[in-house]
C-alpha cells in the first residue's frame, strides 16, 4: 500500500508539472462554480514525514465548502477552511486561516482559465496573492500559491491524489 501511494504521488507530481494542451477562455472573467465540481471529494498529499488534505463538499449550486490541513504525526501544523462562493457572475475562493489576517477570511477573485489552471487573485493580499488550482488527470490535484514576498517571486506547489 505505501508503495502505491509513492507511485501515484510521483505521478502526481509529473502530472502537475506537465502543461495542459487545452487553452479555454473565459469572456469577460466570468466562470460558473459548476466548472469546479471536479474538486469535491477527498485529496490528501504525501510529503517526507507531512501529511496534507483538502476535503470538499458542495453546499448548494453556489457554495463549496472545503477544509485544509496538514499533520506531522498527530500534530496539527496547518488548517484553514474555504469557501468557493459564486456571488453572481463572479466567483470567489474565501479562505480563512485562524493565525493568519486578524483570523478574518480573504477573498480572492476568479480572473481567468489559462491552459486548464484556475486562477484567483488578491493584489492586496501580502502572500499569496494568486491561488491556482488544475486537475490535469481525473485522480489529481495541484494547487500553487504564488506572489511577491519581500520584493521576490516566490510560489509553492501542493500535489495531491484524490482518496477512495
Amino acid at each position: 500500500m505505501k508503495n502505491t501511494l509513492i507511485l501515484l504521488f510521483i505521478f502526481a507530481l509529473s502530472a502537475c508539472s506537465q502543461k495542459v494542451e487545452k487553452t479555454e477562455s473565459t469572456p469577460e472573467k466570468k466562470i460558473d462554480l459548476k466548472a469546479l465540481t471536479w474538486l469535491l471529494g477527498e485529496w490528501k498529499s504525501v510529503n517526507d514525514k507531512l501529511i496534507s488534505y483538502e476535503i470538499w463538499q458542495k453546499k448548494d449550486d453556489r457554495l463549496f465548502y472545503g477544509q485544509s490541513f496538514t499533520l506531522r504525526g498527530s500534530d496539527t501544523l496547518f488548517k484553514e477552511s474555504i469557501t468557493l462562493q459564486q456571488n453572481g457572475a463572479d466567483l470567489f475562493y474565501i479562505p480563512t486561516v485562524n493565525d493568519q489576517n486578524g483570523s478574518k477570511p480573504v477573498p480572492f477573485k476568479f480572473t481567468k482559465i489559462k491552459d486548464g489552471e484556475f486562477y484567483f487573485e488578491n493584489s492586496e493580499h501580502d502572500f499569496p496573492q494568486q491561488i491556482i488550482y488544475k486537475n490535469p488527470q481525473p485522480d489529481f490535484l495541484c494547487a500553487r500559491i504564488a506572489g511577491m514576498t519581500e520584493g521576490k517571486y516566490h510560489q509553492e506547489d501542493f500535489n495531491f491524489v484524490r482518496v477512495k
